[in-house]
């Protein structure tokens, strides 16, 4: 997938957590300055090479979540501490 591709899908995503988040009232307890990284619920190409930008942001030891898209519209953002 190129860089392009997959942040276009990735902005997207990013903006359906934003609505989950913020309008939803959602907001967990979370370190200042995390980072996202969105998985899909539907796109393995995608959750595959976010996996590996998940292993390149950990190198950096700032904080990071893995964001998990629930399987339907109802459903909740899983958002995973990745290293904190």
């Amino acid at each position: 997938m190129s860089s392009k591709i997959q942040t276009s899908k990735n902005i997207a995503l990013t903006n359906k957590l934003i609505d989950y988040l913020v309008y939803g009232e959602n907001v967990p307890n979370l370190p200042l300055n995390v980072s996202f990284v969105p998985f899909s619920k539907s796109d393995k190409v995608l959750n595959n090479a976010n996996s590996e930008l998940l292993k390149s942001l950990l190198k950096d030891k700032s904080p990071v979540a893995k964001a998990e898209e629930p399987k339907t519209s109802k459903g909740n953002w899983k958002i995973i501490p990745a290293n904190f």
